[in-house]
């Protein structure tokens, strides 16, 4: 008797077994027609130039991108840095503002903080 309920109950995971292969099996053709049809519309829709989006916006954030990848693509030789390290250097040795301008690279304004800056540490 308990090996006829054994064989009975493997026969009973088999067929369970079967059952879940062929509902698993149905689902996925299903979900692959329902892929299939929505990259045929798709496909279509690029066809055809239909978009949500209208050109004159994405032909200006093409644009906008380019210009800042140029920008970033740029080197940084040919972006000129202002040497604050030198400019407080000289500011402590006595320059004024126009060797600050011309030898660092600074706005006079610039120049200008940093020789109250370092009058005041004095």
């Amino acid at each position: 008797m308990g090996l006829e309920l054994a064989l009975g109950v493997l026969a009973l995971l088999a067929l369970a077994q079967c059952v879940a292969i062929v509902v698993l099996w149905r689902q996925s053709r299903r979900q692959h027609a329902t892929l299939r049809n929505a990259l045929e519309r798709f496909a279509q829709q690029a066809l055809h130039g239909s978009t949500d989006v209208p050109t004159a916006m994405l032909v200006t954030a093409i644009s906008q991108l380019e210009r800042r990848i140029a920008m970033l693509e740029l080197p940084a030789a040919t972006v000129p840095r202002p040497s604050y390290e030198l400019a407080q250097q000289l500011a402590r040795e006595g320059a004024d503002v126009t060797q600050l301008v011309e030898r660092c690279g600074l706005s006079a304004d610039e120049a200008k903080l940093i020789l109250q800056m370092h009058a005041a540490a004095r």
